[in-house]
């Protein structure tokens, strides 16, 4: 008996949802923010939606030459990603830095303007175990996730969870949901954030 082959079928598939990019800074470039991030700076509390004790403005003047080329390399990726052209101009219309320490989370917010971004400039040494030990289906201590929809699907992915390491660096449409798990060991989990206009001029 002869095995039929299966048929060849011809087919395409679409690039859909948000363009979510992760890359990392260099050592040099990680000091450069971590001496942008002060306690002393002003508290930034009332404009952001964490539930988080010390949050506080960064200089966008002194961030932004930092972050530029990896908002340039963002632009390319997101043409080969989405066949169109990036912004002509982009501008970073503010910045902040989260000291996040156990027991504070961030509920699941979006942001202003285009696009927003992350960078993590401490990790505390046991998140990683307590990641590990902690039994879920779902996200862990510390972790952050994005989510496209509330409205969860077996058909199609919804969302996306990180540990973060540190340098780690994340570019996302503004418009998209994320939220950050409370953890419960000691240490600081910093991050730095903001959010980008682009301007199509």
């Amino acid at each position: 008996m002869i095995e039929k082959k299966d048929k060849r079928i011809d087919y395409h598939f679409f690039h859909w949802g948000p363009y979510l990019y992760k890359t990392s800074l260099t050592k040099e470039e990680l000091v450069s923010v971590k001496k942008l991030c002060s306690k002393k700076s002003n508290d930034y509390r009332k404009n952001l939606a964490g539930l988080i004790k010390q949050e506080h403005e960064v200089d966008v003047k002194k961030l932004f030459p930092i972050i530029l080329p990896y908002i340039k390399s963002y632009a390319k990726g997101y043409k080969d990603y989405s066949a169109q052209e990036f912004g002509l101009q982009v501008e970073l219309k503010k910045a902040w830095v989260n000291f996040m320490t156990k027991f504070e989370s961030n509920p699941i917010h979006a942001h202003d303007e285009d696009l927003s971004f992350v960078i993590f400039t401490k990790i505390p040494s046991a998140l990683k175990e307590e990641w590990n030990n902690t039994v879920s289906s779902g996200t862990r201590p510390g972790s952050l996730n994005f989510m496209i929809s509330l409205n969860d699907s077996s058909t199609f992915i919804n969302e996306h969870s990180f540990r973060p390491e540190v340098g780690d660096f994340f570019i996302f449409p503004s418009s998209l949901g994320h939220y950050v798990n409370s953890f419960t060991c000691e240490g600081e989990r910093i991050s730095v954030s903001g959010n980008l206009k682009i301007n199509n001029g």
